[in-house]
């Protein structure tokens, strides 16, 4: 007879939800429900009639873990509205900032996904790999220290480009960081891709959470609206999304579809679309893909320490008019995207927020379905949700 088995909450990721499946005789799941449950906290709403320079500020507290992403997102959607061109160098800060979240960021995923593939008795491995992890996220946040100005909420980053620039010296050091993390990084994947080949090949399922969804990525490091077809994006309510009146009722998000289909983002669709990766591989792709692209962070940050001119203007001053505009930023976990309408005395009058996570969450119940019920966890937690 089939049953349904519950996990709620789900645990070793960074938000908040539960998973229901239903399972049928063989042990396999015909039926997932992945429902976001995070508390709603109102942010869209809390901007209307604010100055436009309090929804960056406003935003990084939507996540403590990806901050960064959603200040630059919002400040591009306020520029994109009012047509504000930042300058060269500003550009180059806050694609910086947005890597050293995603090199802090990439690394504790690693971490928390760790013991579905290291075993109990494997110690000695767990501690050099936790060891590695550790070292490598603090490069990530010493990034963000220094280029955001505070690891949380980094104000440096503002409407208008980025606050101050950096001293020779701070460049000097995160350079050395930056080649730190590389040497860190290929031993991260070296790590990484052996895990997870000893697993699948243990478990017998090479394919483990493969779907046929399409992949959603619009720069490998940054981000680009122009990516995007904005008249295929829609969001539904989950009370039409889900015909399950439980899970439609508990579901804290709207659903993010593009093409009127579920899309994946993050590493793996970046890599898919933008590097040598397949398409329709298991989702044990998404974790190699997370381990290349620290790699791929730590190449562009050196990039942009190469060219970044520290004498170079950082910030103009914005000016206000009626206009509407969209920010898009690739966070760490798939293309996170802030829409802002504002005024011309400087207020926002509408503001819409994609956060990166919600476009996952359809795809994760679709990778879940078919398989046995024991792996739904270690799908789930491919998708840094």
């Amino acid at each position: 007879m089939p049953e349904e088995i519950r996990i709620t909450p789900t645990t070793r990721h960074e938000g908040h939800a539960k998973l229901i499946l239903e399972v049928n005789d063989e042990g396999s799941v015909s039926k997932a429900y992945y429902p976001n449950t995070t508390p709603v906290r109102g942010f869209e709403t809390m901007l209307k009639g604010k100055p436009a320079s309090f929804a960056p500020i406003a935003v990084m507290r939507i996540c403590g873990i990806c901050q960064t992403t959603h200040g630059i997102a919002s400040c591009e959607a306020v520029e994109d509205a009012i047509g504000c061109e930042i300058p060269e160098d500003g550009k180059l800060l806050r694609e910086l900032v947005g890597l050293g979240n995603r090199m802090h960021s990439h690394p504790l995923h690693h971490l928390l996904t760790a013991d579905d593939f290291i075993k109990p008795e494997e110690t000695e491995l767990k501690t050099s790999a936790i060891t590695l992890i550790q070292r490598m996220r603090k490069v990530g946040q010493l990034i963000v220290d220094v280029v955001g100005g505070e690891g949380i909420h980094p104000p440096n980053i503002v409407i208008g480009g980025m606050r101050t620039n950096i001293s020779e010296r701070a460049k000097s050091k995160l350079y050395y960081a930056c080649k730190q993390y590389e040497k860190d990084a290929y031993e991260m994947y070296d790590v990484y891709t052996m895990l997870i080949e000893r697993y699948l090949e243990e478990i017998g399922i090479p394919d483990l959470g493969a779907h046929d969804f399409p992949y959603l990525a619009t720069h490998t490091t940054y981000g680009d609206k122009d990516a995007i077809s904005w008249n295929d994006v829609t969001e539904i309510p989950a009370q039409r999304y889900y015909k399950n009146k439980e899970v439609a009722q508990t579901s804290t998000s709207q659903i993010p579809l593009y093409g009127g289909v579920p899309v994946e983002g993050g590493p793996r669709a970046r890599m898919v679309k933008f590097g040598d990766l397949k398409a329709g591989g298991g989702v044990m792709d998404i974790n190699i893909a997370r381990a290349m692209e620290n790699l791929g962070a730590a190449y562009r940050a050196l990039d942009i320490l190469d060219q970044l001119n520290i004498n170079g203007s950082t910030k103009v001053v914005p000016e206000y008019k009626d206009g509407s505009g969209i920010g898009v930023h690739e966070a760490p976990r798939a293309t996170n995207t802030h829409m802002a309408e504002v005024g011309k005395d400087g207020k926002i009058k509408n503001y819409n927020i994609i956060a990166a996570s919600t476009w996952n969450f359809p795809v994760v119940e679709k990778a879940i379905e078919k398989y046995p019920h024991e792996y739904a966890e270690v799908i789930m937690r491919a998708y840094d949700i």
